[in-house]
């Protein structure tokens, strides 16, 4: 009896010491889990701390983007004010420098080879030149050119002869011609100067146009046998916002008759007319350069600042050449 006591106590102490491996496997099991989970939570609330952070940085960045746009809007809405009243000026401006009638229609070119100015010109809405020669607001524009002057070009004259072209000759036997024509012994020229582009020029400057016809008069009476006296000198004027059809026809040519119909209705002698828009690109309107041949004409037409044109009213500017290719590679 007490053997089997003793056996079943044995096979009990067995079991109880299996009993206690396996609970100490556990509890380093439970340690292992513990450490684990107690890393995890760390883990966690590192990123909860990382979570919060970003949460507060982007609701930083909100309010500093809120606060930005509403700056932006201000400066936004104070420019569009600005510009509104700038433009509000523009349109008042725009409004006493053209005022152009209300057109129902316009009547067609009339056919043919070849229309002329007076075609074309019949063909435009029927508005009367303005008459408007002053301009508010604006600054009285210069015009741009060499003072009034008669060349006497010396080139062909022979060499016996080059004594007598010289700029000291020329003036004196001009000076003793005007004396003569006009009684006044004490006349003398304003200015005798060689051309700076071409030696061989000479010109006497003159102080108004009446005086340049007779010095051009006496220039002929007295011109050394191969001299030649120039012909009129040409004065540029920019005309801007002028009508295409008006002025050219359909290769790009001057209409015929154009010169003298645009010379009667601004009361001026034009020589000759360039197109300075490029003649392919096909709109209604572009610049072109009138010359004409006295320069009250030409202060005229800019201290008007407008420019007659079939009825239509175009702007005037001082003609400033484009630079030549080798200017613009400098």
């Amino acid at each position: 009896m007490l053997a089997r006591i003793l056996d079943v106590l044995g096979k009990m102490g067995g079991e109880i010491g299996e009993l206690k491996d396996q609970v100490s496997e556990q509890s380093d099991t439970i340690r292992k889990l513990s450490a684990t989970v107690y890393k995890q939570s760390t883990i966690i609330q590192g990123q909860e701390d990382l979570i919060r952070d970003l949460e507060s940085k982007v609701q930083e960045s909100k309010a500093e983007s809120r606060r930005k746009h509403g700056e932006h809007h201000e400066e936004t809405k104070q420019e569009h004010q600005d510009l509104q009243r700038e433009l509000a000026g523009v349109k008042e401006q725009l409004a006493q420098l053209t005022q152009k009638p209300n057109i129902p229609g316009e009547a067609p070119v009339p056919s043919g080879p070849r229309a002329t100015f007076a075609d074309v010109a019949r063909s435009l809405p029927a508005s009367p030149p303005t008459s408007v020669r002053s301009v508010s607001g604006l600054k009285k524009q210069q015009t741009a050119g060499d003072p009034l002057h008669c060349t006497i070009d010396t080139s062909r004259v022979s060499e016996s002869n080059k004594t007598k072209a010289q700029i000291g000759s020329i003036r004196q036997a001009i000076e003793t011609e005007m004396r003569a024509m006009n009684g006044q012994e004490t006349w003398r020229c304003a200015a005798v100067v060689r051309e700076s582009r071409n030696a061989d020029r000479v010109k006497i400057v003159c102080r108004d146009e009446a005086e340049l016809q007779m010095v051009k008069e006496a220039a002929q009476k007295t011109a050394v046998e191969g001299s030649r006296v120039m012909r009129d000198q040409l004065y540029p004027v920019r005309v801007d916002n002028a009508n295409r059809t008006a002025v050219l026809d359909g290769e790009g040519k001057i209409l015929p008759g154009a010169i003298e119909a645009l010379s009667a209705e601004n009361r001026v002698t034009i020589g000759k007319i360039s197109w300075l828009s490029k003649r392919e690109s096909g709109k209604a309107y572009g610049s072109m350069v009138v010359y004409v041949t006295k320069k009250s004409d030409a202060e005229r037409l800019l201290e008007g600042y407008y420019f007659d044109l079939a009825g239509e009213s175009a702007t005037t500017y001082v003609f400033e050449p484009y630079p030549t290719a080798e200017c613009a590679q400098e």
